[in-house]
Formats: structure tokens, sequence, C-alpha cells
């Protein structure tokens, strides 16, 4: 009799620990899927934020250019140069600039006496120290060419050479394919290309930097002039910047080509040659 006793209280005991590895089980299943539900959501929830940061970044792009288009003097017109414009909008912020190719460095068309100073005079605001500039400046006209003979952005061809994306688009802000010509704008060129333009000292640049701002013309610029031409590019490279109210954000560029007057809209029509996601 005590034997079937013991018997029976053993197999309950079986019964119940067999119960509770199957409840255990269970609670390890549930809370294995709702870890994965709540990745999948927050992964859901990042790709839809990335989605809306890009088309608000869109949306700052078409503003750019309206702004690009306007040829009247009495409306608002933003400098060519690369100067900032910051925009609410109902679902965040959105930030947009317009650069005159001209006033960038042409990297096939300029002579290394000009190149090699102005990436090492970049590479303190891109990263990249002298020794790299002068490397850089020697390498990149290969890196330049696709296999498919054409021209790659400067941008792409920074990156291919190694340098970090942040690095190669500072470095594309002030170095271009699209200028044609070695000489640059005055009136649009950031200061960093002024400063490495020979001739030009720190008190010319911002003397240069001054008159633009007062909307006077450029100086006499003596032996430096012959680096400098006032003559606006048809090509311009437009970067907008977009910050949700809910924490993401984008980054495009886009490069644009002057086509030609709309009459009726009395704007300046482009075409878009390029649009890059960098961030």
């Amino acid at each position: 009799m005590r034997i079937a006793l013991t018997r029976r209280r053993a197999a309950r005991g079986y019964v119940l620990i067999t119960v509770l590895w199957v409840g255990l089980a269970l609670l390890l299943s549930v809370a294995a899927f709702l870890a994965s539900s709540r990745t999948e959501a927050l992964a859901v929830r990042a790709e839809v934020n990335a989605t809306r940061a890009v088309e608000l970044a869109r949306s700052g792009l078409n503003v750019a250019l309206a702004d690009l288009g306007r040829i009247d003097p009495d409306q608002p017109i933003t400098p060519r140069d690369g100067t900032e414009v910051t925009l609410q909008m109902a679902e965040g912020t959105v930030t947009y600039s317009i650069q005159d190719e001209a006033g960038k460095i042409d990297v096939l068309a300029a002579p290394p006496e000009l190149l090699t100073p102005a990436l090492a005079s970049i590479g303190e605001n891109a990263g990249i120290d002298a020794f790299d500039a002068a490397t850089i400046a020697q390498a990149l006209e290969g890196f330049l060419r696709t296999p498919e003979g054409g021209t790659a952005s400067v941008y792409d061809a920074l990156t291919a050479a190694g340098l970090p994306r942040a690095s190669a688009l500072v470095a594309s802000r002030y170095l271009t394919t699209l200028n044609f010509t070695a000489q640059v704008n005055p009136a649009t060129a950031p200061r960093l290309v002024l400063a490495a333009i020979p001739g030009l000292g720190p008190s010319d640049v911002e003397d240069i930097l001054l008159r633009r701002s007062t909307g006077q013309g450029m100086p006499r610029l003596g032996s430096a002039a012959a680096w400098l031409v006032e003559l606006a590019s048809p090509v311009y490279t437009i970067e907008t910047e977009a910050t949700l109210t809910t924490g993401g954000t984008a980054r495009l560029v886009a490069q644009v080509a002057q086509r030609g007057l709309a009459f009726r809209g009395g704007l300046m029509r482009y075409d878009i040659l390029s649009v890059r996601i960098v961030r």
C-alpha cells in the first residue's frame, strides 16, 4: 500500500515538474515573440521616419529650386555662395543652401599650385591631414574617371579614395568637376576657396566677403586676378537637410543645370542632373 502511495506521489511530482517546464517554455516563447515584435516595430518606425525625413528634404529641394529660379531683383534671393536658409514646416525644419559651381575649384582644370593648397586648406575642415591632402591631390584625377569613360562626382571620387563620407561631403562643397575652368567666381566662392587662391591674403579674403555682404563690387585683386573671374556657372549644387519633430533626419545633395527662362512663369528653369541621399 505504501509502495503504491509513493509511486502515486512520484507521478504527481513528475507531472508538476513537467507542467512547470512547459509553462516556463511558454513564457520564454512569449517573451521572445514580444521582443521580436518590439524590434520589428522599432525597425518599421525608423524606416517610416527615414522616409518621411527624405520627403521633407525633397520639399526643401523644391523650395530651393523656386529660390534659384527667381530673376526679379525685388524678390528675396538667397546668395549662391552656400549661405544656409532654415524653414519651419509642419513636420519639422528644413535647411537648404545653394552653391554656384563656379565658386568652387575645378579639380580637372586647376593646376597643382592651386589644387594642393586648396586641399590642404579644406582638409582642416574635412578632417584630412596635410600628407593625405597632397596624396589626394596627385591621385584624385584617377578616381574621377569611371570605367565607362565618364567623370565621377568629387564626392564619389573622394569616397573611392578612402575618405569617410562626412569628409568627402565637406570637401565636395569646395571642389567640383563642373566649373570647367581653373578660374573661380569671387562673388560666390566660399571663404576656404578664396583663402587657397595664390596672391590673396587674409585681409583680401575678408575684404571680398565684406563687399559681397554689402552689395559692393569686387576690389582690385592684383596677381590673384588671374585666378578669379566674376562669372556665374549654369550649374549649382543644392544641399537640403531635414529634421523631423520626431527626431528623424535626412540630407539630400542635388546638382541642377540651367535650362532656360519660363516666360509665362517669369522664372529660370533648371534640370536636375543628380540627387543623392548622403545621410
